[in-house]
């Protein structure tokens, strides 16, 4: 299995949930060998099957915060990740590991906890390795209740991360000094400012911060003033550009429904 990111959706909030003009569905890492399932949102099932992704082959799923675009899917995925449930004598085969919050732990039936091997309760701050990589919790500012986290994942040829849903704080840049590979959930653009997520213009500063500069930057979860049902166009596009023009990083992909890139490629 090659290195590689797969978006499932690239869309995020209320309005793409109900019209799924751009997809909910979080996205695949298949890194060192192993396949993670990264915030299931609604349809994360369906995009599996819509772009030829198997979901037999995730054995990690994690799930940042309990806001229903990250973790709706949540137990269709751990379900699905398994040919058979159980033996004949109801000894369910145990498979995967759940990295998440507690409150998204509430949210999951004892029926699709009892299928994993471990349930990992996360927050930022914390550390787990897992076959040969350390996933690392970083800090987010979103939720006024039962806060989420970031992640990085740290392998021995490269270092990955997602924001997940965040505004921008004074350690934001800090703390991934170090990281090849972003991947940046932002909603709005240029100055559409958004209590507790990031627009373009306000990321801007944080992202020239980092050190060294990352090789690639990937923006998705874009809300519906990005592109959707309350924008006047797609704005992704234009972001892109800003971003190229305004950062000192090597390489900005925006997202799109069903995109599969080589981590290989993100590195150079």
């Amino acid at each position: 299995m090659k290195d590689q990111l797969v978006i499932l959706g690239s869309g995020g909030g209320r309005h793409h949930i109900r019209t799924q003009h751009r997809a909910t569905g979080g996205f695949l890492l298949k890194i060192n060998g192993v396949q993670a399932h990264i915030d299931p949102g609604p349809g994360a099932i369906v995009r599996l099957n819509q772009y030829e992704e198997d979901p037999v082959k995730t054995e990690l799923f994690i799930t940042t915060h309990a806001h229903v675009d990250h973790y709706n899917d949540i137990s269709a995925i751990i379900e699905s990740s398994r040919e058979t449930l159980h033996d004949k004598n109801y000894n369910y085969h145990k498979k995967g590991i759940l990295l998440t919050t507690p409150e998204v732990v509430g949210l999951i039936s004892d029926y699709h906890l009892n299928m994993l091997e471990k349930v990992v309760r996360f927050k930022a701050g914390d550390t787990y390795n897992y076959k040969d990589i350390t996933i690392i919790g970083t800090k987010v500012i979103h939720s006024p209740v039962n806060e989420g986290f970031g992640i990085i994942f740290k392998l021995k040829e490269y270092s990955l991360a997602y924001t997940s849903d965040t505004m921008v704080f004074d350690d934001f840049a800090k703390q991934y000094s170090g990281i090849n590979i972003l991947i940046l959930n932002l909603l709005r653009p240029d100055s559409v400012t958004c209590k507790r997520h990031a627009c373009t213009d306000e990321i801007i500063p944080y992202l020239n911060s980092i050190e060294p500069p990352l090789n690639s930057l990937i923006i998705t979860h874009f809300g519906s003033m990005m592109d959707g049902p309350r924008s006047k166009r797609n704005f992704v596009p234009s972001q892109v550009k800003k971003l190229q023009e305004k950062t000192n990083i090597k390489r900005i992909i925006g997202a799109e429904d069903g995109l599969k890139i080589q981590i290989n490629k993100l590195l150079v």
